[in-house]
């Protein structure tokens, strides 16, 4: 009796195990329960020509810093989001996202500050299709590591 309730305990984790790590990326990608950036067509088996989120950029990390100005990133609609976040231990680190115009460094949208708990930030803004723009990330209080990614809606 033993062994098989023993043998059916290992088998729900497996499966719950393997449950959870094809629900990662989904999870993780999704900051908000409302219609945020977050699943990609890839992510929801969707094809590249449906409405919806489409990954342009990252998700890519930087070492522990204070600033980051990422790479260019090229939207193809008029609506771009982008996603950061950061891990602090609790030490109270706070970070904020701005979304620059490539061409002229022009803030097109200023985020506000946020804590570095994990959690994703999102910050939407208006962009030009085909236009170049990348993100300027600021933390206030200690160095931290820094992950970011941008989509367009389509």
């Amino acid at each position: 009796m033993t062994a098989r309730k023993s043998l059916a305990l290992a088998t729900a984790t497996v499966a719950l195990g393997t449950g959870l790590a094809m629900a990662a990326p989904a999870a993780l990608a999704a900051p908000a329960a409302h219609s945020t950036p977050g699943t990609t067509a890839s992510q929801t088996g969707a094809s590249a020509s449906k409405a919806g989120w489409h990954l342009i950029w990252g998700p890519k990390s930087h070492k522990p810093t204070t600033y980051w100005a990422t790479p260019d990133f090229v939207p193809r609609s008029g609506t771009l989001g982008v996603n950061a976040r950061c891990w602090n231990g609790g030490d109270g680190t706070k970070y904020k996202i701005d979304v620059v115009r490539t061409r002229d460094k022009k803030v097109v949208k200023k985020g506000g500050w946020g804590y570095c708990n994990g959690g994703w930030m999102t910050v939407k803004a208006n962009a030009s299709s085909g236009t170049s723009y990348y993100m300027r990330i600021y933390l206030k209080g200690k160095a931290h590591t820094v992950e970011a990614k941008a989509y367009y809606y389509r």
